[in-house]
């Protein structure tokens, strides 16, 4: 099974729904450089409708201390949130709201109450909203099996569809390492995909624990396979959370990071930087050249159309 790299700090059938215009804030993907528009970043931190966005945007910003590495980049950035499914609805560029019953209860309709309130919360906002994300997760293992899972992931589409929340995009949170296994083993991904009908945008994480018990590993080895069967499937990749532990070459690997989405312009919905100030890892960014590094991200200018 795997296990999620910040479980402890982590924050505390239906109809063929319609497809959405992607819906972001960000980065502009061109031939040589890249340019970014932060139009609505502002509006989806402060929970906001953001203006639809041309298709080939992509939305970045980061979780955790986003607000620390907002101040120190200079430029407004959007917001990946947790909330759960009992508590109070919130609303940002990406949220993931975190079941708190068995997936089972979900699928029949015990939670509907609870579902309605964030349908109704996040009712004609243009954001992405995930559903009980990394579901294979060792930690997520007793909310159910990945049957489970994938109807309580349609039922939930189907509520928000059934209150007429339909502006938002919905993205299929998942583990990077799911679709490393063999696929007899019950955490490979596919077998918890709940269908093209009821997905918008594929998400994974892509991690770089050097010198935290692992080597150094580029943001694309991290994501290949994943990304992979995203564009099978004819899905924009969403990088839930990316991050590297803190060492002399951090600027340098989320430059690669930033050159292989510039590559694979129009492959991306939105990439979110985990700048946690927990956990055993360094994820926090902290230097000048960091800042400069993912300040790119966010503000570099020349870009195409």
């Amino acid at each position: 099974m795997f296990t999620s790299h910040r479980a402890v700090a982590r924050p505390s059938g239906a109809s063929r729904r319609p497809r959405h215009r992607a819906r972001t804030t960000a980065l502009r993907l061109g031939a040589a450089t890249v340019t970014t528009a932060v139009v609505g970043a502002l509006g989806l931190s402060l929970g906001l409708t953001a203006p639809a966005q041309a298709a080939n945007h992509i939305v970045i910003g980061a979780s955790g201390d986003a607000s620390g590495l907002q101040s120190k980049v200079g430029t407004t950035i959007a917001r990946h949130l947790y909330g759960k499914l009992s508590g109070p609805a919130r609303v940002a560029a990406l949220v993931n709201i975190e079941t708190t019953v068995n997936w089972s209860q979900v699928a029949s309709g015990s939670q509907d109450a609870n579902i309605k309130r964030w349908a109704g919360a996040l009712k004609g906002h243009n954001v992405m909203v995930s559903f009980s994300h990394e579901p294979m997760a060792k930690q997520n293992s007793h909310w159910g099996s990945a049957s489970d899972f994938v109807a309580a992931w349609k039922h939930v589409v189907a509520v928000f569809n059934a209150q007429g929340s339909t502006s938002v995009s919905w993205v299929w949170n998942v583990t990077s390492d799911s679709f490393r296994v063999s696929s007899t083993s019950p955490q490979y991904g596919a077998k918890w995909y709940p269908g093209d009908s009821y997905v918008d945008y594929v998400a994974g994480e892509a991690y770089n624990r050097v010198g935290c018990g692992q080597s150094d590993v580029s943001y694309a080895n991290k994501i290949k396979d994943i990304f992979a069967f995203a564009n099978q499937h004819n899905k924009k990749f969403v990088t839930a959370e990316f991050a590297s532990n803190a060492y002399s070459g951090r600027a340098a690997w989320i430059d690669a990071a930033f050159a292989f989405m510039n590559a694979h312009q129009g492959q991306f919905a939105g990439a979110f930087y985990y700048n946690s100030t927990g956990g055993t890892c360094n994820w926090h960014l902290s230097t000048s050249a960091e800042f400069s590094a993912f300040r790119s991200l966010v503000t570099a200018a020349g870009f195409g159309v």
